[in-house]
């Protein structure tokens, strides 16, 4: 599982409603990517990922999100984590990318 450095995080990020939500699917194609999370309300939301130069990901779908953290990148990317809330759970999932938006649903 990887961990991360207080000395690469950068801020959580994102809206309150993602923290303590569940991933319910991820889909990358070229330089965009897209995570859809069920919200700590229920409402679904959809992160959008622009300029997309990587995605790392283990079997994310049905990860409880802890936090969607930013972390230190090589400007002018910029990487985000999305953060298990269960440390014994080998799912993960971050996205390196030039910017993001959440619409939600």
């Amino acid at each position: 599982m990887w961990h991360m450095s207080e000395t690469d995080f950068v801020a959580y990020v994102g809206i309150a409603d993602i923290h303590d939500g569940t991933v319910l699917r991820v889909s990358a194609e070229g330089k965009t990517a897209e995570v859809v999370i069920e919200g700590y309300s229920g409402r679904e939301h959809s992160i959008l990922f622009d300029g997309v130069d990587q995605v790392e990901m283990s079997e994310p779908e049905g990860m409880l999100l802890y936090s969607l953290s930013e972390m230190r990148a090589e400007p002018p990317l910029r990487k985000f984590v999305f953060t298990n809330n269960n440390e014994d759970d080998e799912k993960s999932l971050s996205v390196v990318a030039l910017d993001f938006r959440i619409r939600s649903n």
